[in-house]
This record gives C-alpha cells, sequence and structure tokens, in this order.
C-alpha cells in the first residue's frame, strides 16, 4: 500500500510493504527503522535480500560447508528470537502511547508546545524526552525535537527586534525570515491535515515524520544560523555576514539565503540611491558606509563632512567602488547644495533598473549597477570641476596664492619689506593691524600688483600671528588670502594653516636677504668717504667679508627655496591640474604640492633640525646687522666729528689763529681713544659673530650632505661651491653614506630638538 504527502508543492512517496509476520507488522505500526530493509521469505533464504543481490555479500564466492550452514542457522535463530522481543516492546509501549498521540505530540512541540512525551520544565523551547520512549521510537522524537526547538529559537530572536525603531536593513531581514518561518507554519498545518486524514489501517509512523521533515530541518537550522549570527548587527555589517553565508558550495544553501540577502539589502540600495541621485543621507541608524558630520563648516564640506565608515562598507564592495561612490556623492552634493546645479527630480539612467535586478554579480567589474556609478562619476565629477575651474575661478586664486603667499612676486614684496619696515621694527606688542593696512596698499600701488584683478586685491589682507615675549614686527607679521564660498573646500583651514607657515619661512629668508643687500649697499656708498680713516680699512675689509660670506649663503638658499622648491612644484601643480578628472584629483595634487614645498623648506618632522640650525643662522645675520649699523653709526659720527674739526681749523687759519690750545689737544686725543676702545670692541664681537656664523654654516652643511634627501645633498654642494667650509672642516671632504651618517656625532644634538613655535 502506498501513502503520499505533498510538502510545499513537492510530492513525497513512501512506500510501506506489509507482511504477513505479526512481528513486522508492530515494529512497522510503531516506526521502526531497525528493520526497514530486512525482507524475510517463507523459505528463510536471505541471499534474496536486497543488500545480498548487490554482490555485497561477504559469503557470495566462499563454498558453503557444514560450518557455515550452522552458523547461518544459528544467526537465523538470533534475529527471530531479537524480532520477539523488540515485538513485545513495542506492543508495550504502543498501549501507553499510541501512534497517533505521538505525532500529535511532535506537531505540538514543533510549535514549541510541550506534553507529556516532549516536556518543556525550562520554557526556553529545549525538550525533554520522557524516558518511557525508548529505542528507535526516542531517536526519532530526539531528532524531530530539535525541529521544534529550532523554531523557537528563531522566532526568539526575531521576535526580539522592535517593529519600530529598528535599523533597517535588520527589521528587512527578519521580515523576510519570518515569511520563510511561513512556509514552516504551512507545512505543519498539512502534516496535521494528514493526522485527522490517517485511519487504523494507513497510519503515520514517526519515521516518515521525520522523512519528510528533513529538508525543512536542514532550512531551519541555516535561519537559525543566520538569526544568531545577525540579531546584534546592521547596515553594511550585517550585510557583509549575510553575504558570507551565501557563498555556499550547496545550491540549495544558497536558494534559501539569497532572497534573505535580497531582502536585507533593499533599504541598503535606498540609501544608495539617494547619495548618489541627490547627494543627501537619510541613514538615522547609520547603516550607510558613508557618514556625514551636520555640523562641519563650509570650508571643510569636501574633506571633512562626508567620509566611510569602513565598519559599515559590506564585503561585496571593494575599497575602490567604495571611494567612487563617495565622490560621486559629494560631487552631486557639492553642485546641489552649494552651486545649485543638480535639479530635484533628476535620476540616474538605469540605476533603479540595475537596483531592482539584484544579484551576486550587481558589484562586478561589468555589473549594470557599476557601470551606472562609473557614468555618474565621470558626469557629475566633470561637472563639478568645470564649475570650480569657471565660476569659482580656482587657477586665479591659487596663482594669487603663488605670489603672495609663496612670495612669487619680488617687486611686491621688496616694496612691503621697504614700506613697513619702520612699523615692523616696533616691539610686537606695538604692532596693529590699521597701521599695516595702509603700508599694504601703497606696496600694492607702486608694483605691478595694481593690475591685479580686483577680486584678488579686495580678498588680500594683513595678519599678526601670536605674539611671545621679545618678539617684533618682523616675527608676527603675516599676509592671508580670505576665501569663502565654493573655492573654500580647495583651501580648508589646515591648508591656509600650512600657508601660513610657508609665508613665514620664506618671509623670513627674504628678509635676511633684503637686510644682507641693504648692508652691502651701505658698504658701497660710504667706502669711498671713509678711505682718510686708515685705522678702520682691517675692520671694513673683514666686515664686507663677511657680508659678502652671508650674502652669497642667502642668494643660494632664496634661489632653493623660491626656484626649486616653490616654481618646479608649482609647474607640477600646473600639469596636475590640467589632467584632473575630479576635484579630489586637484585637492590631492594641491595638497602633494604644499607637502612637497614643506618638506623642501625644512618645515616637516625629519627636518626640524635643519630649521633650528638654519635660525641660529638667521640670529647671526641679524646680530651683524645691528653691529653694522653701530659700527656705521659710530663711524659716521666720528667722521662728521672730524670733519666739523677741520672746518674749525680752516676758519681759525682765515682768522690768522693758529695753533690749538692744550685743552683742545687733551679732547681730541680722548675723542679718538674713546672711538679706537669702541672700534676696538666691534671688532671684537665682529670676531665672535663671524666664527659662530660659520661655525653653523659648517653644521647646517654637514647635516645636508648627511641627509637621505638627494636635492638637499646637492643644496650642500650649492653652498660651499668654492670648497671653502670644507677646508674648515674634513668631515665635510668625506662620502655622503649612510655609514658616514651614522658615524656623525654632530648632528646626535640636533636630531631630537623641536622648533619653538614662534618659528
Amino acid at each position: 500500500m502506498m501513502c503520499y504527502f505533498r510538502v510545499n508543492g513537492v510530492q513525497k512517496k513512501i512506500t510501506a510493504e506489509r507482511t504477513r509476520s505479526e512481528s513486522e507488522t508492530d515494529v512497522k505500526q510503531l516506526g521502526s527503522g531497525d528493520f526497514a530493509f530486512l525482507r524475510h521469505t517463507p523459505g528463510g533464504d536471505s541471499e534474496k535480500s536486497p543488500g545480498f543481490q548487490q554482490g555485497f555479500s561477504p559469503l557470495r564466492h566462499i563454498e558453503p560447508n557444514h560450518s557455515h550452514i550452522s552458523r547461518r542457522e544459528s544467526l537465523a535463530e538470533s534475529i527471530s528470537s531479537n524480532i520477539s522481543s523488540r515485538s513485545a516492546v513495542c506492543r508495550n509501549l504502543e498501549s501507553r502511547y499510541s501512534q497517533h498521540d505521538l505525532i500529535r505530540e511532535v506537531i505540538f512541540a514543533f510549535n514549541g508546545i510541550g506534553g507529556s512525551v516532549f516536556k518543556d520544565d525550562c520554557g526556553d523551547g529545549t525538550f525533554r524526552i520522557s524516558q518511557k520512549l525508548e529505542g528507535s521510537l526516542r531517536q526519532h522524537a530526539s531528532h524531530l525535537a530539535e525541529i521544534g526547538t529550532l523554531n523557537f529559537k528563531i522566532r526568539k530572536i526575531i521576535d526580539s527586534v522592535p517593529h519600530i525603531g529598528a535599523p533597517y536593513c535588520l527589521t528587512a531581514l527578519v521580515s523576510a525570515i519570518r515569511d520563510q518561518l511561513h512556509e514552516f507554519s504551512r507545512l505543519i498545518t498539512n502534516l496535521e491535515a494528514q493526522l485527522r486524514q490517517s485511519s487504523r489501517e494507513s497510519p503515520m509512523s514517526l519515521l516518515q515524520i521525520r522523512i519528510i521533515t528533513h529538508q525543512p530541518k536542514c532550512h531551519l537550522q541555516w535561519l537559525a544560523t543566520v538569526a544568531n549570527e545577525c540579531k546584534d548587527k546592521k547596515g553594511g555589517a550585517l550585510l557583509s555576514t549575510l553575504h558570507m553565508l551565501v557563498q555556499h558550495g550547496d545550491p540549495k544553501v544558497r536558494e534559501w539565503l539569497t532572497p534573505l540577502l535580497t531582502a536585507a539589502s533593499a533599504p541598503f540600495y535606498s540609501i544608495l540611491s539617494e547619495w548618489l541621485e541627490r547627494g543627501t543621507l537619510k541613514d538615522p541608524h547609520m547603516e550607510f558606509f558613508i557618514s556625514a558630520d551636520n555640523e562641519t563648516i563650509v570650508n571643510n564640506f569636501w574633506q571633512r563632512k562626508y567620509s566611510l565608515r569602513e565598519s559599515m562598507r559590506p564585503s561585496f564592495i571593494s575599497q575602490a567602488q567604495a571611494n567612487m561612490v563617495l565622490t560621486t556623492g559629494k560631487s552631486v552634493a557639492f553642485l546641489t547644495q552649494c552651486c545649485g546645479k543638480v535639479p530635484k527630480d533628476f535620476k540616474i539612467p538605469g540605476l533603479q533598473e540595475a537596483i531592482e535586478n539584484c544579484s551576486d554579480k550587481l558589484w562586478e567589474v561589468d555589473g549594470a549597477l557599476q557601470v551606472c556609478i562609473e557614468v555618474a562619476h565621470r558626469d557629475f565629477s566633470k561637472e563639478a570641476l568645470v564649475v570650480m575651474m569657471q565660476d569659482g575661478k580656482l587657477a586665479l586664486h591659487l596663482q594669487a596664492m603663488r605670489r603672495y603667499m609663496l612670495l612669487g612676486s619680488g617687486d611686491f614684496i621688496k616694496s612691503l619689506m621697504e614700506c613697513a619696515a619702520e612699523e615692523l621694527n616696533k616691539k610686537a606688542g606695538n604692532l596693529m593691524t590699521h597701521t599695516l593696512t595702509p603700508k599694504l596698499e601703497t606696496a600694492i600701488r607702486s608694483t605691478n600688483a595694481q593690475y591685479e584683478d580686483e577680486d584678488v586685491l579686495n580678498r588680500l589682507d594683513v595678519k599678526l600671528l601670536y605674539m611671545c615675549n621679545e618678539e617684533y614686527g618682523w616675527d608676527i607679521f603675516s599676509l592671508q588670502y580670505c576665501i569663502d564660498g565654493p573655492i573654500a573646500m580647495i583651501f580648508p583651514p589646515e591648508v591656509k594653516v600650512k600657508y601660513l607657515s610657508l609665508f613665514n619661512a620664506l618671509w623670513r629668508a627674504k628678509r635676511m636677504e633684503w637686510l644682507l643687500s641693504n648692508m652691502w649697499r651701505s658698504q658701497a656708498i660710504s667706502a669711498r668717504e671713509l678711505r682718510k680713516m686708515t685705522e678702520i680699512g682691517p675692520l671694513i675689509r673683514e666686515l664686507s667679508v663677511l657680508i659678502s660670506e652671508m650674502n652669497q649663503f642667502m642668494r643660494q638658499m632664496q634661489y632653493y627655496l623660491l626656484f626649486e622648491c616653490v616654481e618646479c612644484q608649482w609647474s607640477l601643480l600646473q600639469a596636475a591640474i590640467n589632467q584632473a578628472a575630479s576635484l579630489d584629483d586637484i585637492i590631492q595634487a594641491h595638497s602633494k604640492f604644499l607637502d612637497n614645498i614643506l618638506k623642501s623648506c625644512f618645515l616637516d618632522e625629519e627636518s626640524q633640525h635643519l630649521t633650528l640650525i638654519l635660525r641660529h643662522i638667521y640670529n647671526y645675520i641679524l646680530d651683524v646687522c645691528k653691529l653694522e649699523a653701530e659700527f656705521d653709526k659710530l663711524i659716521n659720527t666720528e667722521f662728521q666729528r672730524r670733519k666739523d674739526l677741520e672746518k674749525r681749523y680752516e676758519q681759525l687759519e682765515e682768522a690768522s689763529m693758529y695753533g690749538i690750545t692744550k685743552d683742545d689737544e687733551e679732547k681730541e686725543k680722548y675723542a679718538l681713544k674713546r672711538f679706537s676702545n669702541a672700534i676696538t670692541k666691534i671688532q671684537v664681537t665682529l670676531v665672535l659673530n663671524a666664527d659662530g656664523y660659520r661655525e653653523k654654516v659648517k653644521t647646517f652643511l654637514l647635516a645636508l650632505a648627511s641627509h637621505p634627501n638627494e636635492d638637499l645633498q646637492f643644496l650642500s654642494l650649492r653652498l660651499d661651491f668654492n670648497e671653502y667650509y670644507k677646508t674648515l672642516d674634513k668631515r665635510l671632504s668625506a662620502p655622503h653614506t649612510l655609514s658616514y651618517r651614522r658615524r656623525s656625532s654632530l648632528m646626535a644634538p640636533y636630531v631630537n630638538m623641536t622648533v619653538s613655535a614662534e618659528f
């Protein structure tokens, strides 16, 4: 007789063959599987059983003998006695629990309800099987009880997720799991219907229920795994877990879990489409892999407002794809929020169709979604770039920053120093911005800066840095270029700080060159008039040599800083801007431009010891300038005194009053002695400054020669072009190898030094 069961649209056929043996009938009614494939013939010949017919019998090729026959007879007797004993046990159990009642208990256990056989003592869905069941019945009951436990645990997990306020992706996953549990509930309903329709002649058995629920049990096990793994996750992290589970070798498992991934991905793709088409993030539960900082100011819109949230990036989205999505959305946000260029009802062609046809290959290189994102990225990036270059006048403002903040306009900087020198020589506390602004306007009107674009001149202003004790106006003075609007994205606050640092360093170097040029000019003008003062000849010659030495050093430094550092990097920046495909390319090129200049100007962490040595050199130059001003004042005063004395002698001679008095002689001797002492003091100070300066220059050259940067090594050679300092220090003649740099003990005191904040 045959019984048929239809579960989820699949017909399950179970054939039950009844034998004339009463014991077999009892076993079959109890659902025992111990003897399912053992069939008896009237002759008792077991060789005709299916197992033997397939050739698996170990007695197939052995000639029969009396010992084998006796063994077979004893085996048959043992089997008959075993069947008889089991039949008695099964009849005893059946007297306690009917087959109908056992199956009803199983159906209750499927729904998480305990009974007399399946007891749920703890209320956690873990059933304890009654001790009255033994043998195969207990085995089948334990197997079926696991299904109820799985169903109970899955429902407990998904019921713990609130209906309101839960993350969108988790809510969608819970809904999809409930839909699949409904299919299991339909199976239970069908089993109940089959149980009601079964009769005593064709009753259902636990073995049949076990066969029917084998595949649903595997399905529930995977649902339990998904629920347990994803219960505390959200957004991209949840999708990564699901995607990992879907990548299974069993196609049936992929068939079960793929709908869960598709359902959980729907809110994620909704946020994605809103980001790509509107440039806005509707992500209250922070499930998307892009985050927004709504408190960010406009100047940091591009760099700080939007960023990647790596923990929420799904595993099926690569880093390059995530960056492309981020850049595309930022371009749309820039055009929409800052420029008003993208219409509100804009739709990316093919985006929604690609999302609706979601599959495992959606994010592949040649996938439909990837193609849509690439097209949108190219178009929006190009549009944002055009707006920035044309409406924002990016090239004009970059050129202005180079001319004024990086001292590219030499005539303007020189005129500004000359106009503002009187104010900048004051103490920092006595300096006011409103007194320096007219000096800036005077420098603009007196140079080619007056022909600059009006928008550029309106943005140029004076800025005073934080002051410290014993500082002068030169130390805190700076120019600033005020930038607002969309163009401010290229110049966030950290970029402005870099420009201020570069201006400060270049301004100091330019001031040293300007001071040395003025000293050289002053010496050249007064040299002819002071020829008569022969006693100051050696001092003038020594001072001229030192000034020329310093002048040569600073001219080489100026050439290196303004040409090799700034101009060479500027040409690279222009080439990068011309080849840029998006704003990110321009921002990266501009950042690289500034970082390379900072590194070349000794303003990075690796070159702080060079900056400190250079500052000491500048201090010696300032000391020599002060000494030269003191010397110039002294000799001019002495020269004027002697000139006045000669004029007096001429007047006395014209009045026929020859000779001078003894008091006049004493005054003259005292004046000459005082002048001689002052000259000696200045000469001693000059020698000390010259020795200190040359020592610092040697240290600086040695630091450059031992620096890993080859450009700085060549700078060392250029500063000592005539090998003068090599004659003073033999270490400068040593090969510039790594072993030499390690042996150099001179650099040790400077490696760990830091530059003070005011520098």
